[in-house]
C-alpha cells in the first residue's frame, strides 16, 4: 500500500474493525488493468482506489463490505452476485450511509 490518502475510516464488520484505506490500485496481476477495491481479510482492511469518482468509491465500498460479510459468515458467492447486490444497494443511498458511518468511526 503507498500513502494512505485516508487512514481515518473504519466499520466493525462482523464483530472485527475493519480499516478502510484509499490508495490509488491497480491489479498486480494485469498491470494497467485499474482496481476499485479490495478486501484484506487477514488484516481486516479494505482498500478502496482513491482515483476513481466519489460515487464510485461508495458502491466499492459496499462491494467490498459485501466479500466480508459473505466471508465471515461462511456463504459461498460470487463476483456476479456481489456486483447485482452492491449496484442495487448503491441505487437506495446505502453507499452514501456507509461512507459516512465510516467516517464517524475514527
Amino acid at each position: 500500500m503507498n500513502k494512505k490518502h485516508n487512514d481515518n475510516m473504519s466499520l466493525n464488520l462482523g464483530g472485527h474493525d475493519y480499516r478502510i484505506v484509499l490508495d490509488p490500485l491497480e491489479d498486480k496481476a494485469e498491470p494497467g488493468k485499474i482496481l476499485y477495491g479490495q478486501h484484506l481479510v487477514e488484516l481486516n482492511v479494505i482498500l478502496i482506489n482513491s482515483s476513481i469518482e466519489q460515487s464510485r468509491k461508495e458502491e466499492t465500498l459496499i462491494h467490498e463490505v459485501l466479500h466480508s460479510i459473505h466471508y465471515n459468515s461462511g456463504l459461498e458467492h460470487d463476483e456476479r452476485q456481489i456486483e447485482a447486490i452492491s449496484n442495487g444497494l448503491f441505487q437506495l443511498g446505502v453507499g452514501d450511509y456507509l461512507w459516512k458511518k465510516a467516517q464517524k468511526k475514527s
